[in-house]
């Protein structure tokens, strides 16, 4: 079973900001409450393996969260860092995700990857985490465009071919069963 975590809110968040793979949002107060609460609902999950991403809000939130889970070394992946955004970081998400998130072959400008890019760098991950680890329990801590890869990768493209629906809520627990 994959145990994908997304980071808490940041300020980015709340404001409803773009916040690629390539800027290092910490936390505010709000998230890092959302953070103890996840941890709280995580405690007693006997985690086998747990993965990151190395970007300091997801870093903060895992932090949390092994809290509960000591002897566990934490993988730090930078195939699970979230897009990168470069000058469209800071700008208001929902003119991002109406040009990038529904599913296109060409990035805007400034953007690093395509969205197919993206997927596959993320699915690179998850088969060979489900090679390796298929009989595990894997705690994963990433950001919002990663679950939504995960669940292309699990459900199949996205219906309309719209990754929003794929999205999740900061610090939402949603589990993925091995295939």
């Amino acid at each position: 079973m994959i145990y994908f975590v997304r980071h808490g809110k940041t300020d980015y968040n709340k404001k409803n900001l773009l916040s690629g793979g390539d800027i290092d949002i910490p936390l505010n107060s709000e998230g890092k409450e959302q953070a103890k609460i996840t941890a709280n609902l995580l405690k007693d999950v006997k985690f086998d393996m747990v993965f990151c991403s190395p970007l300091i809000r997801a870093k903060k939130t895992c932090e949390e969260i092994m809290k509960f889970h000591k002897n566990i070394p934490v993988i730090y992946d930078s195939r699970i860092v979230e897009l990168k955004c470069g000058k469209n970081n800071g700008i208001v998400s929902s003119e991002f995700d109406k040009y990038m998130f529904v599913l296109c072959k060409t990035p805007k400008e400034g953007i690093e990857e395509t969205i197919y890019e993206y997927y596959n760098r993320c699915a690179d991950f998850l088969k060979d985490i489900c090679a390796k680890y298929k009989d595990k329990d894997i705690l994963v801590v990433a950001h919002n465009g990663v679950c939504a890869m995960f669940k292309w990768y699990f459900y199949g493209e996205p219906k309309e071919q719209d990754l929003r629906n794929y999205f999740c809520e900061n610090c939402e627990v949603v589990e993925f069963k091995f295939d």
